[in-house]
């Protein structure tokens, strides 16, 4: 073989092995489901990656709860004092006072925020628009209501021990993830509670249904 086509076919090596490393770096995407004791049971974990070997995967798990009020179990939900994602400013005025502090964000929505136990909510009206829409058709909308809390307090302190379990397990199985976000659904598989964590902190968390203290 002469020189030349060495020189060919190691060039043409080396750009197939960039290609497959490249392709499989792009969009790593994996589901997978893991088997709790009640009230957890099975749980859906999905890890994410766009340039996997360039980012850090982020993981989405989904757990399905038979009872709403399982979700007592696996969270303190003093996080959130006293307050339900229905109410209105109104409504929080005549109970617990005025805000500590108002602020309008970049949708024009005026959120109220409040101090919990745990450290505090936020009130308001999520009017984020999707980003699919048009730039010309953007504008405010009516929204729905919203109820964050944040809270400098470890996980471990806000998180009862099934659910501390399985973000252990989560965490063995991509030690590389710093983002998890944690859905928890009813029976009807509607959204009750969405908790986002990064790099083992609570970075927030936002309760979409009724759920009694």
């Amino acid at each position: 073989m002469s020189r030349r086509s060495k020189i060919v076919l190691t060039s043409f090596g080396t750009v197939v092995l960039l290609f497959l490393f490249f392709f499989h770096g792009c969009d790593h995407i994996s589901e997978e489901t893991l088997a709790f004791p009640p009230p957890l049971e099975n749980v859906t974990v999905h890890t994410f990656a766009t340039l996997e070997w360039v980012t850090r995967p982020s993981q989405r798990i989904g757990i399905h709860l038979k009872q709403q009020s399982d979700i007592k179990q696996l969270v303190d939900l003093r996080v959130f004092g006293d307050f339900q994602p229905e109410m209105t400013d109104e409504t929080a005025t005549a109970q617990f006072g005025k805000p500590v502090q108002t602020r309008t964000d970049d949708f024009g929505a005026t959120w109220s925020r409040y101090s919990t136990p745990f450290g505090y909510v936020e009130i308001g009206l999520d009017r984020r628009t999707s980003l699919s829409d048009d730039d010309d058709n953007k504008g405010p909308v009516p929204g729905r209501r919203s109820l964050r809390a944040y809270t400098e307090k470890s996980p471990s302190k806000v998180f009862r021990s099934p659910l501390l379990d399985l973000l252990d397990q989560a965490e063995k199985k991509t030690p590389r993830a710093e983002d998890r976000e944690v859905d928890f659904f009813n029976s009807e598989h509607r959204l009750i509670l969405d908790v986002s964590v990064k790099k083992s902190r609570i970075t927030h968390m936002e309760l979409f249904r009724h759920v009694d203290r």
